[in-house]
């Protein structure tokens, strides 16, 4: 079984890219990539009208191909998913309607604050199962700096839904 992991973040400095990079290390099939390695342009039907699909986005059409599972996390701006991967979904879903068909997903989120990304979580929990994803878990991580240190989890309840979401992908 392969299992890709990225988070819906184009920051360098990425909390939930951290957290996908953890999550990943607790078991050995899990290939992590980051969406920022694909240079696709903001989403629009002009854009797709006189230039086609992006050679970029059929490239990451062709490497989510490749996995039996994900491991999502989402960063949360303004009580939604980034602009990034909502335009990441925009365009893969142009490319390949159900380009998440018979995949399941683990999808994450976190903050530096007390809600943990909750309301990107949800949208993103309500929104992969168009595409014909199959969300197998949702768990949102609080308080990012005080819960993942040198990586290693202190919060032990949300470590145990992360093993038991890892379970639940295979």
């Amino acid at each position: 079984m392969k299992i890709i992991a990225f988070a819906g973040s184009n920051s360098k400095k990425s909390i939930n890219h951290q957290l996908v990079q953890y999550v990943a290390s607790l078991q050995e099939n899990i290939e992590v990539i980051k969406l920022n390695d694909f240079d696709i342009p903001m989403y629009s039907m002009d854009t797709e009208e006189e230039d086609g699909i992006p050679d970029d986005v059929k490239s990451l059409d062709v490497k989510l191909a490749e996995a039996d599972a994900f491991i999502i996390s989402v960063s949360e701006h303004n009580g939604n998913v980034s602009a990034f991967f909502k335009n990441n979904i925009d365009w893969l879903s142009r490319n390949n309607r159900n380009f998440l068909a018979n995949k399941k997903i683990l999808l994450l989120s976190t903050s530096p604050g007390g809600g943990g990304g909750k309301s990107a979580l949800q949208i993103a929990e309500k929104t992969l199962p168009y595409f014909k994803g199959e969300v197998v878990q949702a768990i949102s991580l609080p308080n990012f700096y005080n819960n993942l240190i040198e990586a290693n989890l202190k919060n032990e309840e949300v470590k145990n839904e992360i093993l038991a979401g890892l379970k639940k992908l295979a």
